[in-house]
Parts: C-alpha cells; sequence; structure tokens
C-alpha cells in the first residue's frame, strides 16, 4: 500500500501545503482580479441560458459546437444589441448636452422669469424668507451645471479610447469564458463544491439561491426594465421631448432601482412643466408615467420575480445601490445575492449554533 505523503510528518506539511496555497491564490486572485466583472457576467449568462445550451447539445449531438453556437447568439441577440444601444446613447447624450447648452443661453432666462413670477415661487420664496433662507437662485444653477457639464466632457474625453479598448477585452474574456462555463461548468461546480467544508444540503441551499436571484433578476427585474424604458422613451417622444432615446434608456436603468425606479427620470419632467404653467401638461405626463408605466412594476414584476429572492424590499433596494455603488453594473446582481446569501448563512448559523428557536426580526 503506498504510504501517504502526511504520514509521519504531523501538521509541518499541512502548514506548508497551507502557506503556499495561500501565497498562490493571492496571485492567482490579482491575475483574475481585472477580469473580475467579465468572469461574473459569464457565469451570469451560463446560469440562465445552460438550459438553451443543453436543449442544443441535445439536437446538434457535438458539445463544443452547441456552446460555440450559443455564445454566437448571445453575441448577436443581446451583446450586440446593447453595444449599439451605447453608441446610440452616446451621441443621444452629446446631442442632449448641445441642445442644454442652447437653451441655457438663449431660452433659459425666460424660463426662469416665468418660474420667478408663478403664484407657487412667489409662496415658496415668502416662507423661505419668513424662516429666514435665501432665495434659490435658479440661473446660477443652471450655469453652473453646464459648467460642470463642460468640465466633465473635457476631462473624460481622454477616458472614452482607453474604457472601449477595456470594453473589447473584457467582453472577448467573458465570451471566452462564456464558452467553457458551458462546456465544463458542471464539472467546475462539482469541483468547487467538494471543497466547501459544508453538509452537502447547505451547499445546495447555497446554489439554489444563487441561481434563484440571477434568474430572478434577468427573467423579472431586466424584463421590467425594457418594458418601462421602452414605454417610456415612446412617451418622452410623444410629448416631444428631446433624446427620448437617452431617457427611455436612462429609464430602464433607474427602474431597477426599488421605489422609487423611473420616477427619478420623470418627476423632475413634470415638476418642470407644472411650475412654469403647464399645467395640463404636467398632469397628463404624470398620469401616464405615473400610472401607466409605474403599475408596471407592481403588476409584472411579481409575476415575473415570484419567489426568486425572497428577502425584504429594504434589502433589495440598498443592495441595488450598494452593489451599483461598489460593484459597477455588476452590482444589479451582486448586490441582491449577497444579501440573500447572508440570509441563508444567517439560518445554517442558527441551526448550527442550537439557535433556531430564537425568532429575529425577518429579513
Amino acid at each position: 500500500m503506498e504510504r501517504s505523503l502526511w504520514a509521519g510528518q504531523s501538521g509541518v506539511a499541512r502548514v506548508f501545503l497551507l502557506i503556499v496555497l495561500a501565497i498562490v491564490l493571492y496571485f492567482v486572485g490579482r491575475i483574475l482580479e481585472p477580469f473580475f466583472p467579465a468572469l461574473t457576467w459569464a457565469a451570469i449568462l451560463a446560469t440562465v441560458f445552460y438550459p438553451v445550451y443543453q436543449r442544443s447539445e441535445r439536437y446538434l449531438r457535438r458539445r463544443e459546437l452547441a456552446s460555440a453556437l450559443c455564445c454566437v447568439v448571445l453575441t448577436v441577440a443581446i451583446i450586440l444589441p446593447v453595444i449599439s444601444l451605447l453608441f446610440l446613447m452616446a451621441g443621444e447624450s452629446v446631442k442632449a448636452y448641445k441642445n442644454l447648452e442652447d437653451v441655457v443661453a438663449s431660452g433659459v432666462p425666460a424660463k426662469i422669469a416665468a418660474i420667478r413670477n408663478s403664484p407657487r415661487y412667489i409662496k415658496l420664496a415668502e416662507h423661505l424668507r419668513e424662516l429666514g433662507l435665501p432665495e434659490p437662485s435658479i440661473g446660477a444653477t443652471a450655469m453652473r451645471a453646464v459648467r460642470a457639464g463642460s468640465k466633465f466632457l473635457v476631462e473624460h474625453s481622454a477616458a472614452v479610447v482607453s474604457g472601449f479598448l477595456n470594453f473589447v477585452v473584457q467582453l472577448f474574456v467573458m465570451l471566452f469564458g462564456l464558452y467553457y462555463l458551458f462546456l465544463h461548468g458542471p464539472q467546475i461546480l462539482h469541483e468547487l463544491r467538494s471543497l466547501v467544508p459544508l453538509r452537502p444540503e447547505y451547499e445546495e441551499r447555497i446554489f439554489q439561491k444563487f441561481t434563484g436571484v440571477v434568474h430572478a433578476t434577468f427573467t423579472g427585474s431586466l424584463a421590467v426594465a425594457l418594458i418601462q424604458g421602452a414605454l417610456g422613451g415612446l412617451g418622452f417622444l410623444v410629448f416631444g421631448i428631446s433624446s427620448p432615446l437617452l431617457w427611455g434608456a436612462s429609464m430602464a436603468l433607474v427602474s431597477l432601482i426599488p421605489v422609487v425606479g423611473t420616477a427619478l427620470i420623470w418627476g423632475p419632467v413634470v415638476a418642470f412643466y407644472l411650475l412654469t404653467g403647464s399645467i395640463a401638461k404636467g398632469l397628463i405626463m404624470l398620469a401616464v408615467f405615473g400610472i401607466a408605466v409605474g403599475s408596471i412594476d407592481n403588476i409584472l414584476k411579481p409575476l415575473l420575480i415570484q419567489h426568486g429572492m425572497e428577502i425584504h424590499t429594504l434589502w433589495v433596494f440598498i443592495g441595488v445601490i450598494g452593489g451599483l455603488s461598489v460593484f459597477g453594473f455588476l452590482g444589479i446582481v451582486l448586490g441582491p445575492f449577497l444579501f440573500s446569501i447572508l440570509v441563508v448563512l444567517l439560518e445554517i448559523y442558527k441551526v448550527e449554533f442550537g439557535s433556531e428557536a430564537a425568532e429575529g426580526p425577518a429579513l
């Protein structure tokens, strides 16, 4: 019988192995760190579209061909349209900024005068004076905003080229990772689970939570975001507001933020029309965006998400906002996922340490 490497070496060999392993893992982590977003998106897309890959494999009877076909289809159906939309949004952003400059240079004084002479503004200014607060300077604020926009464009114009090159590299890494995750995803998952010192049922709960959050985000939140963005852009187009594509895409993005959602975009527009005397237009926009667009959150999202996340709306809200701040766009998925995993780990902790009966606040 072959003698074990560790026999007679007590803990010295184990300590040595752990030290070497920690050093190697540190440097491997440093190497992978720049590609963390790309590899994470590859894992997310592989989780969502793995059933599609399985059907393709059964039909084509070749794993490599099925994986390559799925990557091509995803690139054509999702990635290329997103890239095209980003380029269109960039053009719309420049156009919207130039329109804002023209408005500030020509039409803003008249608009400011109309606002300052409106009964609501006069009443607000009187209340502010009674409280000892200064009257808001709308014109100065508008000019500061334009100057800040000019400074931002100048400072970040050089970063656009390098950012695009980085995007191309990240896209290539993501597609490469996605191809191999389709091929070897189950084996990789099995190896990772074998390294986790938890009971199989706990490992399964964590894995199910990950897949649940990912599917809930894609089939629920992103679908609702696309619908709300499309309706919002159409609404801005109907009401004659410039750059409807930009505002529609912005509404799709902020709709992922729970509670406030698309109101962050259409709310200021409605307030502007109401303050400048366009009461009818403002109220119609409020009805269209507040009821038609806003109600989608309350009707479609619960039907699509169902019980994928199973955590309180407060934690979803904090997870999305904090996730966007820490991880960028990837945080839309990672933020709620981390909170969901926290809930699972706390439940496991209660079971393992015998405090399951102690009832705490629901998460």
